[in-house]
């Protein structure tokens, strides 16, 4: 039977990102899954919050958590890989790994069209945190709107008290996020943050609370799109409480289709890891467990 081995990394270098999408499309292509993997995140103090699977020169699993606050955690192994140890040893470094950044638990990112992984982390101990729908639209087909799209630029430092309130909390935006505000004459009456990286994504999308119904919402979304389709982006997703009506018939309206729902599963780990064949250097094919 194959040898296989995890290598931890506090950041994914070229080649190690082309071998991890290339494993996720396969995943993909297995199940009708949309995985969440953060492949820009990375750690300044060099601690491993990236795990590769390998197996010779195969990347036959991967799993990674965030190393904010929340400690967000995905993972996946090839198909013709599982039940063989590898998710387990992954999880098994993604809670070490969340230990050395003071974390006692993750979320760990599961989907309603994985239900083994969610059945795992039920078995686990984890529990329902929260879900999110993920919703793409194909910039080219969005739907036409009779309403001008509102006025959007970058926030300034001028705006911060503005989008304070329109947020009803203070917030901090990462480098790699671009904060839009939305305006109606002089005033802010709205706020977004986009990503594009891996791919390009909508969030924290919110319309002052007094102004809402006014269809606000639908011309800062005009705007939005319009303005990634002058950048030639081809596709923007976003995430979306499912509870939320309002939002999702917003979304809907314009053209965003569901992809799949985000299941976040809270996971503890400040118990000892277990110990056996699955945290060893070298490991071999055949013990049966449930993978990532």
């Amino acid at each position: 039977m194959t040898a296989w081995r995890i290598a931890g990394l506090a950041r994914l270098g070229g080649a190690d990102r082309s071998n991890v999408d290339r494993l996720r499309r396969a995943c993909e292509t297995a199940e009708p899954l949309d995985l969440k993997i953060e492949l820009d995140e990375a750690e300044h103090l060099g601690r491993p919050i990236h795990f590769l699977a390998t197996a010779g020169d195969e990347l036959i699993g991967y799993a990674g958590v965030t190393a904010g606050d929340e400690a967000e955690a995905c993972g996946m192994v090839h198909p013709s890989w599982r039940r063989r140890e590898v998710g387990t040893a992954l999880l098994g470094e993604l809670g070490a790994a969340a230990r050395s950044l003071a974390r006692e638990s993750i979320l760990v990112i599961c989907e309603d069209a994985g239900p083994p992984a969610l059945a795992w982390m039920r078995r686990l101990g984890a529990t329902l945190e929260s879900a999110e729908r993920r919703m793409v639209l194909r910039v080219a087909e969005a739907a036409a709107t009779p309403d001008a799209p509102l006025e959007i630029r970058q926030a300034t430092d001028a705006d911060h008290d503005a989008v304070v309130a329109i947020l009803g909390e203070e917030f901090a935006d990462r480098p790699d996020e671009e904060r839009l505000v939305g305006l109606e004459g002089d005033a802010v009456v709205g706020t977004l943050r986009v990503t594009e990286s891996s791919r390009t994504m909508i969030y924290g999308f919110v319309v002052d609370e007094p102004r809402r119904g006014l269809r606000l919402g639908t011309r800062m979304l005009a705007a939005v799109v319009a303005l990634l389709r002058h950048r030639g982006v081809g596709e923007v997703g976003l995430e979306v409480d499912p509870d939320n009506t309002p939002a999702v018939r917003l979304y809907e309206r314009y053209g965003f289709a569901m992809v799949t729902t985000y299941r976040y599963m809270r996971l503890s780990v400040t118990r000892p890891e277990p110990q056996g064949p699955g945290r060893a250097p070298e490991r071999h094919a055949g013990v049966r467990s449930p993978g990532v």
